[in-house]
C-alpha cells in the first residue's frame, strides 16, 4: 500500500542516502548573515523541528494550516538530520531543499507516495523558510527544481456545499456576518480571506457600474481578479454592505486573524467547510457557461465527456472540445488559479 506520509528519507537525488555534494560553485552564504539573531535565525529554540514549529505558530494562517506546517516541517527536519547532518536553519539552502524534493520524487516514482503529497512538504518548507528568514529565501518549486510530476487530480465526487445544507446554516449560524460570508463565496467563489476582506460597499457600486467586482485584498500573491455578479451575487453584495461597519466584513472592533478564528470555531461547531462554497460557484458557472452540468455531478467517464457535450449540444466534437476549455479557461481567471488543471478539482 502507497505511504502518503514520507516519515523515513533513505536517498537523496543520487538514490544513495549520502550527503549533498557541495556545488561546484562556492558555497551559498549563510541566511540573514548580515543581521543574525541567534541560532536558528532567533526563533527561539536550538532545535530545528521545534524552531520550524515556532515559526508556524507566528505565521497568523489558520490554526490548522500551522499545524499541517509544523508537522511537514519537522519530516523534513528529520531528513536533514539523518542525511545531511544538519541541524540549524541557518545552514539550509536551496541545494538541500532540492534534494529533499528529489528524495521526494524518488519515493513518487515507487509509488509510495502521491505527487501531490510531495509538492505540498516542499511548499511547507518554502513556506516556513520564507518567514522565517523575513522574505530573503528564494522559492524552490517543486515540479521544476524538483521534477515532482505535477499534479492531475479527478475528484470522484463534488465537494460543493448542497443547497439544504447552505439553507439550514443560513438560520443556524450564530453570527450573521458568517452567513453573509457564506453567500458572497457562494455567488463569486470567494475564498474565505477575500470574503472578509471583501469592502462590500465600494463592491457593491462597482457591480451596480459594470456588472462585475474586482477581487484584490487577500488574494493569493496580491493578484486582481475580475468576477461577474449575478443576481443573486448582487443581492448578496447588498446584503453584506449593510452589514459592514469598518472598511471590510471584518467587524470594526476585531482584528482579521480574530475573527477568522471565530469564523472557524463555528464552522466546526455546525459542521461546515467554507470551501464548499467555491466549489458550488464554479459548478454552477461551468454550466452557465456551456449548458451543460459540471462533469462532476454526472456519472459521464472523463474519456467520453467531450462526446456527451456534442451529443447533449447537438454540435461537433470539435465544438465540444473548444466549449469545455473555454469555460474551464474562465473559470480559471474568476477563481484566482494560474494552473488550468486547478480547476478539475472543483469540477472534475
Amino acid at each position: 500500500m502507497p505511504i502518503d506520509r514520507p516519515d523515513e528519507y533513505q536517498v537523496n537525488q543520487t538514490g544513495t542516502g549520502a550527503r549533498v555534494s557541495p556545488p561546484d560553485d562556492p558555497a551559498p552564504k549563510p541566511l540573514m548573515a548580515s543581521r543574525k539573531r541567534g541560532r536558528n535565525l532567533g526563533l527561539g529554540s536550538r532545535n530545528l523541528t521545534r524552531a520550524g514549529k515556532t515559526c508556524a505558530h507566528q505565521s497568523g494562517k489558520a490554526f490548522a494550516t500551522r499545524g499541517t506546517l509544523a508537522e511537514r516541517w519537522s519530516v523534513f527536519a528529520k531528513w536533514l538530520e539523518q542525511t545531511q547532518g544538519i541541524k540549524r536553519m541557518e545552514d539550509i539552502n536551496r541545494e538541500l531543499v532540492i534534494a529533499y524534493g528529489q528524495a521526494l520524487k524518488a519515493r513518487v516514482e515507487r509509488n509510495e507516495l502521491k505527487a501531490s503529497t510531495a509538492q505540498l512538504y516542499v511548499s511547507a518548507v518554502n513556506s516556513i523558510m520564507n518567514s522565517a528568514t523575513q522574505g530573503e529565501w528564494q522559492t524552490v518549486s517543486p515540479t521544476r527544481d524538483c521534477g515532482i510530476p505535477k499534479r492531475c487530480y479527478i475528484p470522484e465526487s463534488s465537494k460543493a456545499m448542497p443547497q439544504s445544507q447552505h439553507d439550514q446554516l443560513q438560520t443556524s449560524v450564530d453570527d450573521k456576518r458568517i452567513a453573509v460570508l457564506l453567500n458572497l463565496q457562494r455567488t463569486l467563489g470567494l475564498r474565505f480571506k477575500e470574503s472578509a476582506l471583501l469592502d462590500a460597499q465600494k463592491a457593491l457600486r462597482q457591480a451596480q457600474r459594470e456588472g462585475r467586482i474586482t477581487v484584490f485584498s487577500g488574494t493569493k500573491g496580491g493578484k486582481r481578479r475580475h468576477v461577474p455578479v449575478s443576481a443573486e451575487a448582487m443581492e448578496a453584495l447588498k446584503t453584506a454592505a449593510t452589514l459592514q461597519d469598518g472598511p471590510s466584513m471584518v467587524p470594526a472592533n476585531l482584528r482579521y486573524v480574530d475573527f477568522r478564528d471565530h469564523c472557524y470555531s463555528q464552522a466546526q461547531q455546525q459542521p461546515f467547510q467554507f470551501h464548499g462554497q467555491r466549489h458550488h460557484y464554479a459548478q454552477q458557472r461551468y454550466e452557465t457557461l456551456t449548458g451543460v452540468p459540471a462533469p462532476i455531478n454526472t456519472s459521464i467517464a472523463v474519456s467520453d465527456w467531450h462526446s456527451y457535450m456534442a451529443t447533449r449540444l447537438n454540435i461537433d466534437l470539435t465544438a465540444a472540445e473548444a466549449l469545455d476549455q473555454r469555460a474551464r479557461s474562465i473559470l480559471s481567471q474568476e477563481l484566482g488559479h494560474e494552473r488550468l488543471e486547478v480547476v478539475r478539482v472543483y469540477i472534475g
